[in-house]
């Protein structure tokens, strides 16, 4: 499904980010990146999520060179970093709406379907709150409920689960490997915490300063 062939990526001249990625994923596969913070981790999600350009390098995805992704017709991909990107200054229930909105859901389904979500999630006593107001554990539940309301091929998260508490930690973990399986999507998550590799996928891959050792 996902092809890396030499990558390189570099800000600087004297300094590589990534240096010779080769990778190859395999569809249904769900692969962990594991390192120290600056290993690469976030970087190799990025170049993954079409949101960083290789300095070198081919990148395969089911097949095609990708020069830019469209994710409309290539793949549907649920990228997720520690973050996020909402609207700040709107509710946790109007993010939730937007989703289904772009995708011109009927407005009445639209309200269900977030109703539903917003307490699968257990998001009901925040759901008027402005993403702003959020801590960084609800921000993330809320990208979680997010990705759940449209069908997903790839997921691509980049989490700081070390930044949680062990009981928010295993919520998260817990909400992501959820829907993973619901989609039986492929999936590529980026940790530093070597304690998730086996709850997180089936197949490991160590990055150490940029570069992919395969395990």
């Amino acid at each position: 499904m996902i092809e890396l062939e030499h990558i390189y990526l570099s800000y600087t001249k004297e300094f590589y980010t990534l240096e010779d990625v080769s990778l190859h994923i395999k569809k249904g596969e769900n692969v962990v990146l594991y390192g120290l913070d600056e290993s690469g981790k976030s970087s190799l999600i990025r170049i993954l999520a079409g949101l960083e350009t290789p300095t070198e390098g081919t990148y395969f995805l089911k097949g095609h060179k990708v020069k830019k992704i469209d994710a409309k017709n290539d793949i549907s991909i649920g990228y997720m970093s520690s973050k996020g990107i909402f609207f700040e200054k709107k509710t946790v229930r109007q993010n939730l709406e937007y989703v289904l909105k772009i995708r011109k859901v009927p407005k009445d389904i639209r309200a269900k379907k977030v109703d539903v979500t917003i307490l699968q999630y257990g998001l009901d006593e925040i759901k008027d709150k402005k993403i702003c107001e959020l801590s960084n554990f609800e921000r993330v539940k809320v990208e979680i409920a997010r990705l759940s309301l449209r069908p997903v091929e790839l997921f691509l998260i980049d989490c700081d689960f070390n930044a949680f508490n062990e009981k928010e930690q295993k919520v998260l973990v817990k909400d992501i490997m959820s829907l993973i399986k619901t989609n039986k999507a492929t999936s590529i998550i980026a940790t530093n915490d070597d304690k998730l590799i086996n709850v997180l996928g089936n197949r490991y891959i160590k990055m150490e300063y940029g570069v992919a050792i395969n395990e």
